[in-house]
């Protein structure tokens, strides 16, 4: 399959080094960008059929909130890596809240970035080391990693394990409601359950102690 992803920023000089980088290093066969939003929405439309969305939320004709909640409920396939000059905890827990799949500060290297694409293309989700540490989480080296073993208290129900399944995606709670043909209410009550149980408050977190406990890779 010719492996597509699709930049969405409204910088240029961004867009291009974004573009160059990851088709020289081959983590793509075709890149596309976009400016606006309606731009965004247009190419979507036309095919859906992108491995990946990198995702400005400072956007001139979307605010982050609306146009991340739009594509993550439209179109939930897509998996989606925010690049975003605001790097804050909190701007980062609510990407997550939205539903990417990574958050990448425009100030990291370029290295950081494809590093965490990759990440994401593999299935798994990418959080910055600052701000796993501003969580109260520490990085832990693979063979630490390797050696920890979920606890036996974290043990969830039928029907919260498909939830958490689905938050592991990325899913949107709109989205994980028609999925398990649920209400949204009954969703959000199960949510606050597995972070209860995981001792967790936010989706962020839940990835990162979900993680650290050997639930996901």
């Amino acid at each position: 399959m010719n492996k597509r992803a699709l930049i969405v920023d409204d910088h240029p000089i961004i867009r291009d080094a974004l573009v160059t980088s990851l088709l020289s290093l081959g983590v793509f066969e075709q890149v596309e960008t976009a400016s606006t939003f309606q731009q965004t929405l247009e190419k979507l439309e036309q095919s859906s059929d992108y491995q990946l969305l990198i995702l400005d939320l400072s956007l001139t004709d979307k605010t982050g909130t609306e146009g991340m909640v739009f594509i993550r409920e439209n179109y939930p396939e897509v998996p989606v890596v925010v690049f975003s000059g605001n790097d804050s905890t909190d701007t980062i827990a609510q990407a997550f809240e939205w539903g990417c799949h990574g958050f990448v500060s425009k100030s990291s290297q370029m290295q950081v970035v494809v590093n965490a694409i990759k990440m994401v293309l593999a299935g798994s989700s990418y959080i910055p080391p600052s701000a796993i540490r501003m969580m109260g989480y520490e990085p832990k080296e693979e063979s630490q990693a390797s050696d920890e073993q979920a606890p036996e208290s974290v043990r969830f129900s039928p029907k919260q394990r498909a939830v958490f399944d689905q938050l592991m995606l990325g899913v949107p709670n709109k989205v994980i409601a028609d999925r398990l043909n649920m209400a949204e209410g009954t969703v959000k009550t199960h949510l606050h359950s597995i972070y209860q149980i995981l001792q967790v408050r936010n989706r962020a977190q839940a990835i990162l102690k979900s993680r650290q406990l050997r639930l996901i890779a």
